[in-house]
């Protein structure tokens, strides 16, 4: 997880001007005395100002001070990836302990925590542990922490509270301070002149600046005539990167006593030739040092050859460097998700170690945990939907192609199909998003918090069900009164939706009507979109019991069907228990399912155990056996037998 320190980016290369005296100022107190002021440390700025290098120039000099020293150097985007990992190999509190003592944390590109809810949640708790342990931490961003969208205000505050630091452009001087700087490690010979000229150019870019040098060093390289500091002009000019395009004395005296024109004209040339292979060869190395860079491979390799100086080859290089680090990329997903430790071993970033990450990644067997999912008995092919609900039916099996970046609830009293159209949404989403949708009762969810409270495996569980790629809960309202769970749920709404993931919750009530749930979780999932799953209909009790007689039967009685479904009931539970007592005491009897049985079974008033006997009591009619109707009042519902009469009672 955690990025080497590049040994250029020290202080004795880092260029101190007016735009960045005080961040050079505030860092070099850091370096020197960690654990002391400015914690945290936020330095913020423009692309290519310096950032990174007064970052890495820190840690380089706290770790060159005091060798045992820890120092962690992330970004964002790695640090949740390495969460992630860590969680699906059980050792998220491992890794989070790691990150919180390290005597000195880098974190690099703070901009980016816009887009990582759960990674600001970690951090303001990693500031509040240094700030209480001694230890120091450090971040550079490219705006303010105020300024960064979707920064939590409470964690602005603990970075407020140390030192916030903008980095400005570099001026005249530093810009001339960072070319001589170059120009020396290089030996390339250019007159201090040309530099200055260089230096002119008002460009707020190191990294350009730079760029722009090495181009002036390979014409400097195949040209017959020394560079002058009219001729650096006119190349840099020809670019329209200049500052001031008006014409110039010519103060170029050219060897082979050519004419001003002449010399131009062979400048051009010369220019254009040279600008063509210098600019391929080094966008090249260029984009391909950033791109492996911010997968954490080490680029010394690459950037050995950039810093030659000159237009190579590198076709061949690039490909081999190429094909050792998508091996390393590769090495290192399988080693995080068995030992997310083991897997920031340097060996998985040095290309020139592959043979030695490939015996390690061997020594290692995956094991995994996962978080239950959907359950496959309860699909949409056999779930039956009604006019009442379509909206809702409809919006569940849509979810996994909409997506969705709010809250969805879906509503309804016990027993009218909540959890089959959960699980059914969740089967749908796992065959479109793959392994990785979490489906559980909240109580499930209320046990799970418990225990791993209980066992300390809090961030464990919880890096677990961050890693979901959509999150499904049954019957919300059962966590109500129970603190932890509310808590751990509510912060899984901000990470989950933060990334765009599907999360799906039922409930028996609207959520204002909920009680016990903690106003954390409320401010969640009160604005969530809500769709209600209303009683079963006629159509539904229709289809219930076709389905269900189909099973027994080899074409279902339309007359049964028709009386059952015109029997009321306000769930899908009492459908299926009106059809079971039919089938069960059809079975009793030994006779197929009817319509008389049915309304000798459910209209009848006697108890249960004796309805198999004939003519049972009903409302007004009594269907007997025999198919007769006849009138109650003529019936002799109990004919006591005498023998068993008190002698008392016939007297």
């Amino acid at each position: 997880m955690t990025g080497e320190l590049n040994p250029k980016f020290s202080f004795d290369t880092f260029v101190v001007g007016s735009g960045n005296e005080l961040a050079a100022t505030a860092a070099g107190a850091v370096a020197a005395r960690p654990s002391g002021m400015y914690n945290p440390l936020y330095l913020y700025g423009g692309e290519g100002v310096g950032k990174t290098h007064l970052l890495m120039a820190v840690g380089l000099k706290a770790s060159q001070s005091d060798p045992p020293r820890s120092i962690e150097y992330v970004t964002p985007d790695r640090m949740a990836e390495a969460f992630s990992a860590a969680a699906s190999a059980g050792q998220a509190d491992a890794f989070r302990h790691r990150l919180a003592e390290a005597d000195v944390l880098l974190i690099d590109d703070a901009h980016l925590l816009d887009r990582r809810r759960d990674v600001q949640t970690e951090l303001a708790k990693l500031i509040q542990q240094a700030q209480s342990s001694g230890r120091h931490l450090l971040l550079a961003g490219r705006c303010a922490p105020r300024d960064i969208d979707n920064f939590d205000s409470s964690l602005a505050s603990l970075i407020d509270a140390g030192l916030v630091v903008e980095m400005g452009a570099p001026d005249y001087e530093t810009r001339l301070g960072v070319l001589q700087g170059r120009a020396s490690a290089r030996a390339t010979g250019l007159d201090e002149s040309v530099l200055s000229v260089v230096a002119e150019f008002d460009i707020t870019n190191t990294r350009e600046l730079v760029s722009l040098l090495n181009r002036l060093i390979a014409l400097d390289a195949v040209s017959e005539s020394p560079l002058t500091p009219e001729g650096a002009r006119s190349l840099l000019e020809g670019e329209a990167l200049a500052i001031d395009a008006s014409p110039r004395p010519s103060l170029i005296t050219a060897r082979h006593q050519a004419s001003e024109d002449e010399f131009a004209d062979f400048l051009s040339e010369v220019s254009v030739t040279v600008q063509q292979q210098v600019t391929a060869w080094e966008a090249e190395l260029t984009e391909a040092i950033r791109r492996w860079g911010r997968k954490g491979i080490d680029t010394a390799r690459l950037e050995g050859l950039l810093d030659q100086g000159t237009p190579i080859p590198v076709e061949a290089a690039l490909e081999e460097f190429e094909r050792d680090a998508e091996r390393l990329v590769t090495l290192r997903k399988s080693v995080s998700e068995v030992d997310p430790v083991r897997a920031d071993d340097p060996l998985f970033r040095d290309p020139d170690r592959v043979s030695e990450a490939q015996v390690l990644a061997d020594t290692l067997a995956p094991q995994t945990e996962s978080l239950p999912g959907p359950s496959p008995a309860w699909t949409f092919n056999n779930y039956i939907g009604s006019a009442v609900n379509r909206r809702t039916d409809e919006a569940m099996r849509g979810l996994e192609d909409q997506g969705s970046r709010n809250v969805i609830i879906v509503i309804g009293r016990t027993g009218v199909g909540k959890t089959h159209l959960l699980h059914a949404t969740g089967n749908a989403l796992t065959s479109a998003l793959g392994s990785g949708v979490t489906c559980v009762s909240a109580r499930e969810f209320r046990d799970m918090t418990a225990e791993a409270e209980r066992d300390d495996r809090v961030s464990e569980l919880r890096s677990l069900f961050q890693s979901s790629k959509a999150l499904l809960i049954d019957d919300v309202q059962l966590l109500a009164g129970t603190e932890s769970a509310q808590q751990e749920l509510a912060g899984l709404v901000d990470t989950l939706l933060g990334e765009g993931k599907p999360l799906v919750l039922t409930s028996n009530a609207p959520p204002d009507e909920l009680a016990g749930l903690s106003e954390q979780l409320m401010s969640r999932i009160r604005g969530a979109d809500s769709f209600v799953l209303l009683s079963p209909d006629r159509e539904f009790r229709s289809s219930m019991v076709q389905r269900m007689m189909g099973g027994v039967a080899a074409e279902a009685d339309p007359e049964l069907v028709d009386y059952l479904a015109d029997r009321p009931a306000d769930s899908v539970r009492a459908v299926t228990g009106l059809v079971q007592r039919v089938l069960d005491a059809a079975d009793a009897r030994a006779a197929p399912p009817s319509a008389g049985l049915a309304r000798e079974l459910i209209e009848g008033a006697l108890p249960r155990a004796r309805r198999s006997s004939a003519g049972l009591r009903t409302s007004g009619v009594v269907v007997s056996p025999a198919g007769a109707l006849q009138s109650r009042e003529k019936m002799i519902w109990n004919w006591p037998d005498p023998a068993e009469r008190l002698v008392e009672e016939l007297t």
